[in-house]
């Protein structure tokens, strides 16, 4: 596994810690953050194609709260590389 996906996973376990949380939580100063790292980290198709294959399936199987999920680049105020969902053709991404 490519050094910067292993870090981009251990950063986004804080992030689907806030995804799991009640539905009233909002994303904590670590958790954008997080996103942040995950975002700038992953540069190379092959990175950002693992990641979004990672957020697109944690979001298709877990109980992570969807519209949570969707809005957290938005409260955070980070532009994601793409759009990852569990709809999202990861197959699309662009560097």
């Amino acid at each position: 596994m490519r050094k910067s996906i292993s870090i981009a996973f251990v950063i986004a376990i804080t992030i689907f810690m806030y995804l799991w949380a009640p539905p009233e939580a909002k994303p904590s100063p670590e958790c954008c953050s997080g996103l942040d790292k995950v975002n700038k980290g992953v540069k190379t198709y092959d990175d950002r194609h693992d990641m979004c294959i990672c957020l697109s399936s944690e979001a298709a199987i877990t109980s992570a709260d969807q519209y949570k999920f969707d809005n957290l680049p938005k409260l955070c105020n980070v532009a994601l590389f793409a759009p990852v969902g569990p709809k999202f053709d990861c197959s699309t991404i662009k560097v």
